[in-house]
């Protein structure tokens, strides 16, 4: 079955990062104890507009265990308190939006966890789907070929406007890796082609929507 991914967009609060911290700490914990799967909050490095902004996602094996802890939250004394704590006007944090993705499987991938996140959105061209399959599953072969981990396709659900853009995205261990795979676009001469070609030549399967490069906070 495929995986489910849940994010929390928001911006910290000037002035307010240690406190910002210090609730992360918490909702990772309750997220565990409620059974759902590598919580994780990461704060975005280069992102353009949404400069400031955080990411704090959790995963859970298919669509029924999401909401299955779903409904444990909204019946649990502990979490919905923390809610309100995090929703009111002096929370350290500003909540923008919330979003939920579905993996689309494509191959097996290199599943080992990384401290740096980079995510590309795009709009599917219309009647180029499986062709945009395709062209993902050779992208995550070949950036974990330079030393990149995790790398798969999301189709967007419940994510408001976003509802049905894609959002790939791969793991690195550290910048210095991250920058490998950058440097490889340039050097990779399969790597080279398939990036022009997807984004300015014939094999255009999808649109831009937004690139960002997170960093994961470690707890």
């Amino acid at each position: 079955m495929a995986r489910v991914l849940d994010s929390v967009v928001g911006r910290v609060k000037p002035g307010r990062m240690d406190d910002h911290l210090g609730m992360a700490i918490e909702v990772v914990k309750l997220f565990e104890r409620l059974g759902a799967e590598s919580p994780r909050l990461a704060m975005a490095v280069s992102t353009g507009e949404p400069a400031g902004t955080f990411t704090f996602s959790t995963e859970y094996p298919n669509a029924e265990a999401w909401g299955e802890v779903g409904d444990t939250i909204n019946n649990d004394a502990e979490f919905q308190a923390f809610v309100t704590r995090v929703s009111s006007p002096n929370a350290p944090s500003e909540i923008l939006q919330f979003t939920t993705a579905t993996e689309v499987p494509l191959r097996e991938n290199t599943p080992a966890r990384g401290n740096v996140i980079e995510v590309h959105v795009t709009r599917p061209v219309p009647g180029k789907f499986e062709e945009g399959l395709v062209q993902a599953t050779r992208v995550c072969e070949l950036v974990e070929a330079h030393g990149a981990t995790n790398a798969r396709l999301f189709q967007l659900g419940f994510a408001g406007l976003g509802s049905g853009l894609q959002m790939l995205s791969w793991e690195c261990e550290n910048l210095k890796t991250q920058g490998r795979v950058a440097d490889a676009w340039g050097t990779d001469p399969d790597m080279a082609e398939i990036a022009m070609q997807a984004r300015f030549g014939n094999a255009v399967t999808a649109t831009p929507v937004f690139d960002g490069l997170y960093q994961v906070v470690p707890f």
